[in-house]
């Protein structure tokens, strides 16, 4: 089942996950501390992977001209604005286009009847004397079984959207791989830092587990733990930059053909 966002002014946007961004009612979206309804979106982070590319910012600062002047058209100058304000004038571009012109409504007059020869809605007479048990059995006989029941998990070959999330995604893998990024490339240049060290600033599971001060010291009993972070670290890093890459398709964390 498709979820979505709705709007006074519009028909709701239809999303292939219940992922999407959610902001709440307040007006006090801040960027450096989104709430966990935002951050748990694959969206936010295709947003915060695109800032990352050095490429994608190249053509904005040279206001939409350059290698991806074409994705600049769609996705606009992400260093401009937070990510709130991006997805409010972007959201339709990662959105499912509606499948059929049919709602379901109470027919009123002829007009509102579907053509008998569709496939894909039907023209339904329902008794209001019967009961709400006896209804629902009915209905279930005759049109839910007829409903094919949607696949577990989300399918980028049945997307219509513009912009499709694909098939496997991990929000802890997505803010992982950001954060050892980011702290990667804030490392100044003939400053030795070790990855160990970006692991346990990017507070990994398992340097989380055994107490950070401990793994800051290098000695005979953290060695072997540090050995390993660092391996974690740079896997990592690689991702990310994978992420980087992806962002700047048309399908998010994966190229399309290897969405699946």
């Amino acid at each position: 089942m498709k979820s979505s966002i709705s709007s006074k002014k519009s028909a709701p946007l239809q999303f292939s996950t219940s992922s999407y961004p959610k902001f709440g009612y307040k007006n006090d979206y801040d960027e450096s501390n989104p709430p966990q309804t935002v951050t748990r979106s694959p969206y936010f982070w295709w947003f915060k992977f695109l800032q990352l590319s050095s490429d994608y910012k190249a053509t904005c600062d040279a206001n939409g001209n350059g290698a991806y002047s074409e994705l600049y058209a769609q996705l606009g100058n992400v260093h401009q604005v937070d990510f709130k304000q991006w997805w409010t004038t972007k959201a339709h571009l990662f959105a499912e286009v509606p499948k059929g012109d049919y709602k379901m409504t109470i027919a009123r007059n002829v007009s509102h009847l579907a053509p008998f020869d569709r496939d894909d809605v039907v023209n339904l007479v329902v008794p209001l004397n019967w009961s709400q048990r006896s209804l629902k059995k009915a209905f279930n006989s005759l049109i839910l079984k007829n409903v094919p029941k949607g696949k577990r998990g989300i399918h980028t070959e049945d997307s219509t959207a513009m912009f499709v999330i694909s098939n496997r995604w991990k929000i802890e893998a997505l803010r992982t791989a950001y954060e050892v990024y980011k702290l990667k490339e804030q490392c100044v240049e003939g400053d030795r830092q070790y990855w160990a060290d970006i692991a346990i600033k990017a507070k990994l599971p398992l340097a989380l587990n055994d107490g950070l001060e401990k793994l800051h010291e290098v000695n005979i009993h953290t060695v072997e733990k540090r050995k390993l972070l660092t391996v974690i670290a740079t896997r990592h890093y690689r991702r990310a930059k994978e992420y980087i890459a992806a962002s700047l398709t048309y399908s998010f964390p994966y190229p399309k053909n290897e969405a699946n």
